[in-house]
């Protein structure tokens, strides 16, 4: 009598996805080590690692009787406790699993393999201008490889889809000059393949390799999450056979970025950045009946640990304010621009999308607004409001300055909507200056940097290197505009010497004499200067 194929129960996928928790926590600081940006916060793989482990804890309630509603906690799970673009995007991946899972109670090979191509599909529909060479692509190759033979035993099914992630990874430097010119692989697609690799050895119960994965060579890259300019455009549209990917390619060729269409063919929230929100809304009225507009002024800027939510005393106000931000000076200072609810973000300074909306429920009686104030939050705060649609406003502020600017423009009261423009208006007038040391070697926006360089980032891109943390800070002033612009406000922080606030204030002054400086004790990690140009 011929056995049975292999097949992949709830039981088992519990336990593999177990096994891929520990091999991404042994691979977790490698993986936090190819950063693109030289600098010392590189956290792709624990903002990863929160995220799957979000997922697990999720799903620990579910009985193991049936794989598809297992795998369906797993995505909602992942989906409120994603960290960092990296991790908004392995929730995505994990939502196409659930999806191409549901109601199922085992999986063999060739359901397996679909499932894969499903994560990776749902990853990218996910994303408005999805960017080949990271997180994204080495899933789809994968995942590829993975049904490419209609494999019959799920392990095979992974076996095959494990070596062809790891010719992926090694492949990302040639998909994106960046990660080839900084001599690193994708950060997000290194964390993709651990995970398919622990898994793995989950389902076949061999061990796990005594030491962490060896790279090839030491990226949360910007592109892969980028915000648009213009108008935030939402709204719900009913029907009866909604084609999403029409209204998609639709809403593409309006002009749209940072396009979220998610639903059935019933009913659908649209969520795209316009810079004019009336072709927007006809692609959705010619496709059905429209619900639930909303449209904001944008004016956007580029690209199970503590929330760390700060409480604020006394009744709400009818519109509160979440700001994202360490240091105990940086958090003072919103505190005292009116924030209502202040997250640390946990280890890496990312609050998740769970955490965020828990925030802002308890910020506001009638609205809230966000500020992430990290490109890295800003997907996850993107969630947050589509799952709060109506209740909250993203301001998606990309640094602690920009956040602060938009915050002094911040009223506890009156039309969101107009305060939404003054925060956005107030924020775009600020340059932000970023100041710290070269943790390797590398090129990065055409800068050379040597390990150990004080390095200077203006709104996030590279500007220059230099000898002395003050001396960058000079030229990164100066890359931002300081010579014309009326005042610097600098921020000293971790690593910062004791006089380091009033010998820069006088470089600063002696190089820009039409500016004002004022300094502010702001505590930051990582980061001994920051500083707004306005």
């Amino acid at each position: 009598m011929t056995a049975p194929p292999p097949v992949l129960a709830a039981v088992t996928l519990r336990a593999a996805f177990e096994v891929a928790e520990r091999w991404l926590a042994a691979n977790r600081e490698a993986i936090n080590a190819i950063n693109v940006y030289p600098v010392p916060d590189g956290d792709t793989g624990t903002n990863m690692l929160l995220t799957w482990r979000a997922a697990l804890k999720a799903g620990e309630g579910v009985p193991d009787q049936a794989a598809g509603p297992y795998l369906g906690a797993l995505a909602h799970g992942s989906l409120l406790g994603a960290r960092g673009n990296s991790g908004v995007i392995l929730s995505q991946m994990l939502a196409g699993i659930a999806e191409a899972c549901r109601g199922a109670g085992t999986l063999d090979g060739p359901h397996f393999a679909r499932a894969l191509v499903a994560a990776a599909d749902h990853a990218y529909a996910a994303i408005s201008q999805p960017v080949e060479g990271t997180m994204l692509t080495v899933m789809r190759d994968a995942a590829r490889a993975g049904a490419r033979d209609d494999l019959a035993d799920p392990a095979d099914v992974l076996r095959a889809a494990v070596t062809e992630a790891h010719a992926s990874v090694a492949r990302t430097p040639d998909l994106l000059p960046r990660l080839r010119d900084a001599g690193v692989v994708d950060s997000g697609g290194q964390g993709i393949a651990i995970i398919l690799e622990g898994v793995l050895h989950g389902v076949t119960g061999e061990p796990l390799p005594d030491a962490p994965t060896q790279l090839a060579a030491p990226a949360d890259l910007g592109g892969v999450a980028h915000e648009g300019h213009g108008y935030c455009t939402e709204f719900v549209l009913t029907g009866t056979a909604i084609d999403r990917k029409d209204l998609e390619a639709a809403l593409i060729e309006a002009g749209g970025e940072s396009v979220l269409v998610v639903g059935d063919s019933e009913t659908v929230h649209v969520h795209v950045h316009l810079d004019d929100p009336g072709p927007g809304i006809s692609a959705g009225a010619a496709r059905g009946a429209l619900a639930s507009v909303k449209v904001e002024n944008m004016q956007a800027q580029h690209d199970e640990w503590r929330a760390g939510v700060a409480a604020s005393e006394g009744p709400l106000p009818a519109i509160g304010l979440v700001v994202v931000a360490r240091g105990e000076g940086l958090v003072a200072a919103f505190r005292d621009l009116g924030a209502t609810r202040v997250l640390d973000g946990g280890e890496t300074g990312k609050a998740s999308t769970g955490e965020l909306i828990e925030a802002a429920r308890g910020a506001g009686r009638d609205h809230a607004f966000l500020l992430p104030n990290d490109k890295d939050v800003l997907m996850a705060a993107e969630r947050a409001v589509a799952e709060q649609p109506g209740f909250l406003t993203l301001i998606p502020t990309c640094s602690i300055a920009a956040g602060l600017a938009a915050a002094i423009a911040y009223l506890p009261e009156g039309d969101h909507a107009a305060i939404a423009d003054a925060m956005l208006e107030a924020a775009a007038a600020v340059r932000s200056v970023e100041v710290s040391r070269s943790v390797r070697t590398a090129v990065v926006d055409g800068v050379d940097v040597r390990e150990g360089d004080a390095i200077a980032l203006v709104d996030g891109r590279m500007a220059a290197a230099a000898g002395t943390l003050e001396n960058a800070l000079l030229a990164g002033l100066e890359a931002a505009g300081a010579a014309d612009a009326e005042l610097v406000t600098l921020y000293l922080g971790i690593g910062a010497e004791s006089d380091a606030g009033e010998r820069a204030a006088a470089l600063i002054a002696a190089r820009f004499p039409s500016v004002e400086v004022e300094v502010i004790e702001g505590g930051q990690p990582h980061y001994p200067y920051l500083a707004g140009v306005e």
